[in-house]
């Protein structure tokens, strides 16, 4: 996942209920009702997204409501990679805070997270997670230091509008890259607009590469994160992919330095085709940047032949190592009632809904389930009066998310090993002559010195 400065991975979903309560079965104090506690839970919008701002304290009022003896407050922090240590260190860590998930074994390992094992009990709803994404915020010997709260995929993303003005079907996106690069020229032959984009800095350039070296059938890394492999076929594929776009076909446009904001403002305005994106951008592109529901396109991400699958991420939901024991405990209450109820207690997911809907938030919005199938399809039954996202526009992505493989983030260095892909990206694009087995020889090198300085 891409550094969060540029991307507020930690969404504010429905409201939650003490029946599976993560609190249950402490193994260390009984799970008693705490004494006056206060907390503070990361993750607030800021005042330039008002409806979220909104609903986000609201959501304090109802669990302050529930939960007397604890006081909440919200904190706009979210996790950057250049302040996180800073944070820790200086005892400046809100109680809750979330963090991706490329980012948590390091965590655990730091001991910058609670231990949270002995909190949480059999029948607590994150030992509901689906096993591989709570692997992510599980420590070697098995201890929980975490509760993941979003998971994501990356697809392809596109602007149905734009799909019809060009004379292509949009309930038929391509499936193949080569199907990608023909809608790219039809795009910007029918409408002059940029048919294809892709980020290049602040660490989402080799994010997204690495998504499509995974769709042409490698890794960059080898799975216990001790051996780079950046310099492989299939990375040198999605590169000459870029180039032949750039190069040959002028459908890539003509800014190479585009970040997360930058390539949301220009599918939300209609001004590129294609990207390769987390389906989970659907709310920020539309909740707060305007674009219309029916003009947001979800694909999944075309595989090459031989390819691995795409990229899976997300974020987990952490407690501060210094907490107290109570104050553990009301964070886990907090996290409950604010990230899982709706899953569990039909009146809380039926009031959730209807509170985002009359507030104009997403409901229904295309995410990676955390829990198995039948818990997502029992959610949306009890909230079919309120869906407000046009999910018949995503079926082939959703029908995708049941066989499709997902494949994790480098284990180690993600973040470093992405910034060193941005400038080969930028290069590619940048430079006709480019050597991109020079590029990768050169980065595999970098990634190499990055994960042997531990």
């Amino acid at each position: 996942m891409p550094p969060t400065h540029v991307r507020k991975f930690a969404a504010a979903l429905s409201a939650s209920a003490a029946a599976f309560a993560l609190t249950t079965g402490c193994a260390a104090e009984s799970p008693s009702k705490p004494g006056s506690v206060s907390i503070t839970v990361a993750g607030q919008p800021t005042q330039e997204n008002p409806d979220q701002l909104k609903a986000f304290k609201r959501k304090i009022a109802d669990f302050t409501k529930a939960n007397p003896g604890i006081t909440v407050t919200g904190d706009e922090s979210v996790f950057d990679v250049n302040t996180f240590q800073a944070l820790v260190a200086g005892g400046k860590l809100p109680t809750v805070s979330y963090v991706p998930f490329t980012e948590m074994q390091g965590v655990i390992a730091r001991q910058q997270a609670a231990d949270l094992t002995g909190y949480v009990g059999a029948d607590a709803t994150v030992r509901r997670v689906n096993p591989s994404i709570l692997k992510v915020a599980t420590s070697p010997d098995s201890r929980i230091y975490g509760v993941p709260v979003q998971a994501y995929s990356m697809g392809l993303l596109y602007n149905r509008a734009l799909f019809t003005k060009a004379g292509l079907d949009p309930d038929a996106p391509p499936k193949t890259w080569d199907e990608v690069r023909a809608a790219a020229k039809a795009i910007h032959a029918k409408t002059g607009v940029q048919g294809f984009g892709a980020m290049t800095k602040d660490n989402t350039g080799g994010w997204v590469l690495t998504t499509m070296s995974y769709a042409f059938g490698s890794k960059i890394q080898s799975d216990d994160g001790k051996q780079a492999n950046v310099n492989n076929a299939a990375t040198r594929s999605a590169l000459e992919f870029y180039r032949a776009l750039r190069w040959e076909d002028d459908t890539f446009g003509s800014d190479f330095l585009i970040g997360y904001k930058d390539i949301t403002n220009a599918l939300a305005s209609g001004k590129v085709g294609m990207i390769v994106q987390g389906a989970d951008t659907y709310t920020p592109v539309v909740q707060s940047l305007g674009m219309k529901p029916d003009d947001f396109g979800l694909a999944p991400l075309p595989q090459a032949p031989g390819g691995l699958g795409t990229l899976g991420g997300g974020s987990v939901a952490i407690i501060n190592p210094r907490a107290t024991a109570e104050e553990i405990k009301a964070a886990l209450k907090w996290i409950d009632f604010a990230e899982f109820n709706k899953y569990n207690n039909e009146q809380a997911a039926v009031t959730g809904a209807k509170a985002a809907a009359a507030d104009k938030l997403p409901v229904g919005a295309p995410v990676l389930p955390l829990f198995d199938q039948a818990t997502t399809d029992r959610y949306l039954t009890w909230v079919k009066d309120y869906v407000n996202v046009p999910r018949e526009h995503f079926a082939a992505y959703f029908d995708s998310a049941k066989t499709l493989p997902l494949v994790p983030e480098p284990a180690a260095k993600a973040q470093e090993t992405y910034g060193i892909l941005d400038n080969v990206v930028q290069a590619v694009l940048t430079r006709r002559d480019a050597d991109i087995t020079a590029l990768l020889d050169d980065a595999q090198k970098k990634v190499q010195s990055a994960i042997d300085a531990g």
